[in-house]
């Protein structure tokens, strides 16, 4: 594998792109997933100038003279990174774009949702794109593009593995996730990094970005989020087992939702039925790092009796959210759930309404009772069902009915070029 820094980003066609037409682009992700790795590569296509927020003195005199730092003159564009530390940028940044409002002056990024940062959104609404960056895809790892997303919305089918990866191998992936310094350590140096990052992540950013008290209870909520990733979120019960308040609990979900730590699965919005769940569904933004949360290892995951559904369906949701990021469909995710019992695990729905829906199953055998809640969702969308899929650990797709195919989970990231 090439070195992680040299991997390509399917989001940079979206960056140089946002730069053609729009003054502020954004990337925003959380901390460690290459957006400083990104920004550089976008530089050395278009020129311009990197400035680190992460640094005390570019950090000081932001804050100090917000006018005079985004108005310095360079050739391309002004890339200010972790822009998050210097709110009374966002003003100036303003100010600077309605006196010139060229297109691509300036590039930042973020380890928080900058939209949801006090003052971001109101200065520049009209003026900003927001590209996403998330962990490595698959694709990524591999070297070539991920169009699973595309290809089921264009009609195309998912292109159909050899069936090469087995069980083992498809644990080896969910275990490493896709950090790119955790792809990149051997296997028994990743733990450390992922403990590292962990207390990073809660005794640095925390403390810069926010107030929060009683700051010793994330590493257990964190993990406890982990422990239910993949599972409907019920703030009641992770409440009394962490034995704090329901809201307090709501607070550090949406701190750590905005961090990029964690990630809500919405429940479908529909009106097929009056008994729909509501609750979303939570997942860990990374899978490697949940699986260190919870002590999963390959080995581990082996064994029949370990319970891995949550993780391999967390692994395969975050697969179809980052393809969703930079697919043309914009398709949202969710899942859908009622209490007669029918289920789809995920849920991607395009803006005009056309539904593929995944059901996720960590075995390498699947039958036609997984098909229930996706044959549920045909029966009554009728044409907006557009497809169903159920991905497995089995080798070979198999046709489980009209419009639903059982797939190997390796045909997410299976290059279409070959």
């Amino acid at each position: 594998m090439a070195s992680t820094t040299q991997l390509p980003r399917a989001a940079l066609a979206n960056v140089l792109a946002a730069l053609g037409d729009t003054p502020v682009v954004a990337i925003n992700g959380a901390r460690q997933v290459g957006k400083s790795t990104l920004a550089q590569h976008v530089m050395a296509l278009t020129g311009g100038q990197v400035v680190t927020l992460d640094d005390s003195p570019q950090r000081d005199a932001a804050n100090a003279d917000p006018r005079g730092f985004v108005e310095r003159r360079i050739d391309g564009p002004l890339i200010i990174d972790e822009v998050q530390f210097a709110p009374p940028l966002f003003r100036a940044l303003k100010a600077a774009v309605d006196r010139d409002r060229r297109p691509g002056r300036f590039i930042l990024t973020g380890s928080t949702r900058l939209l949801s940062a006090d003052g971001f959104a109101d200065a520049l609404v009209g003026r900003l794109e927001v590209v996403e960056l998330w962990p490595f895809t698959q694709g990524e790892i591999l070297g070539h593009p991920d169009d699973f997303v595309d290809r089921v919305f264009d009609d195309q089918p998912p292109v159909q593995p050899i069936g090469q990866l087995g069980r083992g191998d498809y644990l080896e992936r969910v275990v490493v996730g896709g950090f790119p310094e955790a792809v990149a350590r051997r296997p028994d140096r990743r733990g450390a990094w992922f403990s590292g990052y962990l207390s990073a992540l809660t005794e640095k950013l925390i403390r810069d970005l926010s107030g929060i008290e009683r700051i010793a209870d994330l590493p257990r909520i964190i993990r406890l989020c982990a422990a239910r990733s993949g599972e409907e979120l019920n703030v009641t019960s992770m409440a009394n087992e962490l034995a704090i308040p329901p809201r307090t609990l709501d607070g550090y979900l949406a701190f750590l939702a905005n961090l990029f730590v964690v990630q809500l699965v919405p429940a479908w919005s529909t009106n097929l039925s009056k008994k729909v769940i509501r609750r979303p569904k939570i997942v860990l933004v990374d899978s490697g790092l949940a699986a260190h949360l919870t002590g999963t290892t390959v080995a581990r995951a082996a064994d029949p009796t370990t319970p891995i559904g949550g993780l391999v369906e967390a692994f395969v949701a975050m697969e179809l959210r980052k393809q969703a990021s930079w697919s043309g469909h914009r398709p949202t995710l969710s899942h859908f759930r009622d209490r007669d019992g029918a289920e789809v695990d995920l849920i991607l729905e395009r803006p005009d309404g056309m539904i593929v829906g995944v059901e996720v199953k960590a075995s390498t055998t699947v039958s036609s009772r997984d098909t229930r809640g996706l044959r549920f969702l045909a029966d009554r969308l009728g044409d907006r069902f557009h497809a169903g899929y159920v991905l497995s650990m089995m080798p070979e797709p198999t046709p489980l009915g009209p419009k639903i195919t059982a797939l190997p989970i390796e045909s997410l990231w299976t290059d279409s070029r070959t």
